[in-house]
């Protein structure tokens, strides 16, 4: 990564850290995620509010392509308990605003989408957890005519407050030119850390 991507990254990870922790007081649950891997990073902290189960949060992506790829991502979801075949599972729905930018590609979307994550009784301390959002074109904007995210991640959970996992993600748009146009497709390892 260039030095000046790294401030770009370091200012905007602070930024989101101060105004998310900001909030702490009325959140029972905060999270922060790191996931990384050989050229690419995405880091997203979150945040549940205690009375609504409204979870809501920032985050970054970067990639180290020919064309340095940037994607801020902002969520708004309602989250809650339920169980699929007698698995507790936790279900998330609501908008991830996207906005990306490589070399002189501009664009921004607002996805429709969420998350599901799903506990295993038989080992203990393991999950299975996937997130998929979409705009369509009436949801895209500047270059973006539309936009698609997609992960899916096994989970280990270390102790209570640290999760370790690996994963695949993908990120997509097709661009008002027709061009379609892959931002990132690959495995990652991650962390994360409630707090």
């Amino acid at each position: 990564m260039t030095k000046s991507y790294i401030q770009q990254y370091t200012s905007a990870l602070t930024l989101t850290v101060i105004a998310l922790s900001g909030l702490s007081s009325v959140c029972f649950a905060n999270d922060f995620d790191l996931r990384i891997s050989d050229d690419a990073l995405h880091a997203n902290l979150a945040v549940i509010d205690e009375y609504s189960e409204l979870k809501y949060g920032m985050g970054y992506f970067y990639k180290d392509a020919d064309e340095s790829i940037n994607v801020v991502n902002v969520d708004f979801q309602s989250q809650g308990q339920t169980a699929m075949g007698n698995l507790p599972t936790t279900v998330g729905l609501g908008i991830q605003g996207n906005y990306f930018k490589e070399d002189n590609i501009k664009g921004s979307a607002i996805g429709i989408g969420g998350n599901v994550r799903v506990n295993l009784p038989s080992a203990p301390g393991v999950s299975i957890e996937s997130e998929a959002h979409f705009a369509p074109d009436v949801l895209a904007f500047s270059d973006a005519k539309s936009f698609a995210r997609f992960r899916a991640q096994a989970n280990y959970r270390i102790i209570r407050t640290a999760d370790i996992s690996a994963g695949y993600r993908y990120l997509h748009t097709k661009l008002t030119s027709g061009r379609k146009r892959t931002l990132e497709s690959g495995l990652f390892l991650g962390l994360k850390i409630k707090f």
